[in-house]
């Protein structure tokens, strides 16, 4: 899959801007405050339907501008398509070849992001790994993003009834009619994390040994909130889950919340057995996250067929030479790859042949060497 033409109109500091990026590897350099990272999240947003740093869509648009349009061309398993996201501060409308649709269509697409941001995935809380879970390793399970809109909607109307019976303003008799809902699409959730991670795991593992010159083993274990054992269907996680939510039931109507489920399950990240968040270096953690991200691409190609479009947001030159060497050699004709960075640092005389630098300054994008 690869991007061949990216149009902007009133995206964050670009009045307009058409970019033309080379199939394998795009590094995209300029001063800060620029514009590096809003081209990469102009990407981003066109194929996964949202920011990877604005809470709001409105955040997106050029200030003193009313609307914003996102236009790319994609190629994909010999097809062309053409991808435009038009926002307003009332209205988003997503069009797939000219026609009016849903968000799910972009499940087709894929795209993985590296930022230095992601570090939170290793040191960060509990939410920052779900987050990785529904919105990075969920992708490469279809229909897991409405599955888990589907839960995430129980799951408020749910705790809001629990403070109505608490105030008296409902009766549990409702309970029943939102727990099976919940249970039902809980179950799903957790099912399809389980069969994905069943698939990411043993490659993230790989990679992160092949990094670290076979000096540390990753270890990634699941854990959920209910007491699961290996090998559950769909079906017994929902039974495991009606009958635990059953003894909790008083303790939740006096806390007001729904205390089980895959909102509250999280990821446990080891090196040789030693917890990576509380103990890991930082460069331990940059290598754990890079393991995770390059393993998604590796899946997303087993799964369907094709790489998905890598984003590298000023993170590349903090890797050690050996480190970037892997990846540019594990990309390089065979990802297409956009790098931000201030400085290139020379990595340019590694893929000669394979990519081009873009020069970004004050939102106006130059091709200033292809190399």
């Amino acid at each position: 899959m690869r991007v061949q033409k990216l149009s902007l109109k009133n995206f964050r500091n670009y009045d307009e801007a058409i970019f033309l990026p080379h199939p394998s590897i795009n590094i995209i350099t300029g001063s800060n405050a620029q514009g590096k990272t809003n081209l990469l999240e102009s990407i981003f947003y066109s194929l996964r339907g949202r920011s990877f740093r604005a809470e709001k869509d409105k955040d997106i648009t050029k200030w003193q501008s009313n609307r914003t349009i996102i236009n790319t061309e994609v190629h994909l398993a010999s097809r062309n398509f053409n991808i435009q996201w038009q926002i307003s501060e009332r209205v988003k409308k997503f069009f797939l070849n000219g026609v009016e649709t849903a968000r799910s269509e972009l499940d087709h697409f894929g795209v993985v992001m590296f930022s230095p941001e992601d570090l939170y995935l290793i040191k960060g809380s509990p939410q920052e790994r779900r987050h990785f879970l529904d919105f990075e390793v969920g992708s490469l399970s279809p229909g897991y993003s409405k599955i888990w809109r589907q839960y995430t909607r129980v799951l408020s109307q749910r705790n809001t009834l629990l403070k109505e019976i608490r105030d008296r303003r409902s009766t549990r008799d409702m309970l029943d009619v939102w727990d099976d809902q919940l249970f039902r699409h809980g179950a799903k959730v957790i099912y399809l994390r389980l069969q994905v991670l069943k698939k990411l795991i043993p490659i993230a593992r790989k990679i992160h040994f092949s990094l670290t010159g076979g000096a540390e083993e990753l270890q990634v274990k699941y854990l959920s909130s209910l007491v699961l054992e290996p090998g559950l269907t769909e079906g017994n996680i929902y039974q495991v889950f009606l009958n635990s939510s059953k003894k909790i039931r008083q303790m939740e109507l006096q806390r007001c919340q729904t205390l089980l489920g895959p909102h509250r399950d999280d990821l446990s990240l080891a090196i040789n057995g030693i917890e990576a968040k509380t103990f890991g270096s930082q460069g331990q953690q940059r290598t754990v996250t890079l393991s995770l991200k390059l393993s998604q691409l590796d899946l997303w190609h087993h799964e369907f067929g094709f790489y998905p479009v890598l984003l590298l947001d000023d993170v590349l030159f903090e890797l050690d030479q050996a480190r970037q060497a892997m990846l540019v050699n594990k990309v390089m004709n065979k990802v297409q790859t956009f790098i931000t960075t201030s400085v290139t640092g020379g990595i340019e005389e590694n893929i000669r042949g394979a990519g081009v630098l873009w020069q970004v300054h004050a939102g106006n994008l130059t091709q200033k060497e292809e190399f």
